[in-house]
């Protein structure tokens, strides 16, 4: 792995653990500084930092760590998704939606819509999660939140415009099934989802493929990580059609020579990037399927 082989030469030459962590994160932060410039968004996180100035207890408690490196990998995503949020909003013909977000770890998401879209309309926020931690940090913000499995998740009948998905498709078992009852089972239709972005797909499973003998939860645990094209088949298939996608790189991807030596580091060391979709219900396919587990 190129990491690995960075790392290697690194010590090579007496470069403690600790120093070598910092090359690291620093050649990180470059490419992602390059990225976000590249793609129009350095404007967008200032804005962000301002409605949020601290998301270090945003994700996963188990990442003990967070420094100005996480910290500028969190909001060079968030950044990416909070712009196909308001590209799937702009369209929206009432001026009070209903927006849910499955998977909402901390209710940052729902709070940065609620604040760019607060002249425009007055946004109403669900957000779902499995986790009790989740959930309490997100009605400590005073917005509603269920606690909820993803493909359990009923909403009652509930009018809903757009349902948002960041990073949390890839940890169930079986996201057919989950976007099916969605599609069936709710009124909305509009999605927005992003994903790790794969060039070729493949099992995640992490934990198997290194014979971890940790206990993990479906938060820290990717179970499919497919490509855009086979996440699209299995989106139609499930009730789905995308009708807009983006991808974020994580590195400068216009600079010729430079984009396939950060495009190889990327896919060994994290991901190249993440991959964002807005979808519209289209049952056609997904109604051909007679054995849905309904």
């Amino acid at each position: 792995m190129i990491k690995n082989s960075i790392l290697t030469i690194l010590n090579a030459i007496g470069i403690d653990k600790n120093k070598r962590l910092a090359i690291i994160e620093w050649f990180n932060s470059a490419s992602i500084k390059m990225a976000v410039k590249q793609q129009g968004l350095s404007v967008l996180i200032d804005i962000l930092r301002k409605i949020e100035p601290d998301i270090s207890g945003q994700e996963y408690s188990g990442k003990a760590f967070f420094n100005d490196y996480w910290e500028l990998k969190r909001r060079a995503l968030q950044s990416f998704q909070v712009k196909l949020m308001l590209k799937a909003v702009e369209n929206l013909k009432m001026s009070d939606p209903v927006v849910v977000d499955i998977g909402d770890s901390a209710g940052t998401h729902m709070l940065y819509l609620k604040e760019l879209t607060k002249d425009k309309y007055n946004i109403e926020t669900i957000s779902v999660n499995l986790d009790k931690e989740a959930i309490d940090k997100i009605k400590a913000r005073g917005f509603k939140a269920i606690l909820s499995r993803a493909e359990d998740l009923d909403l009652g009948g509930k009018q809903t415009d757009l349902f948002t998905s960041f990073q949390m498709i890839e940890h169930l078992h079986n996201p057919a099934i989950f976007l099916r009852r969605l599609a069936k089972r709710t009124s909305c239709r509009r999605m927005l989802v992003t994903l790790p972005y794969m060039k070729r797909s493949r099992v995640g499973t992490q934990s198997v493929r290194n014979n971890s003998q940790t206990t993990v939860n479906a938060e820290m645990e990717h179970i499919f990580e497919l490509s855009p094209e086979d996440w699209k088949l299995l989106m139609l298939h499930s009730g789905w059609r995308v009708v807009h996608e983006e991808i974020f790189y994580q590195y400068p991807a216009r600079i010729p020579f430079l984009r396939a030596i950060f495009a190889a580091y990327w896919a060994r060391t994290d991901f190249e990037g993440f991959w964002g979709a807005i979808m519209e219900k289209d049952l056609t396919y997904s109604d051909r399927y007679k054995d849905w587990e309904e």
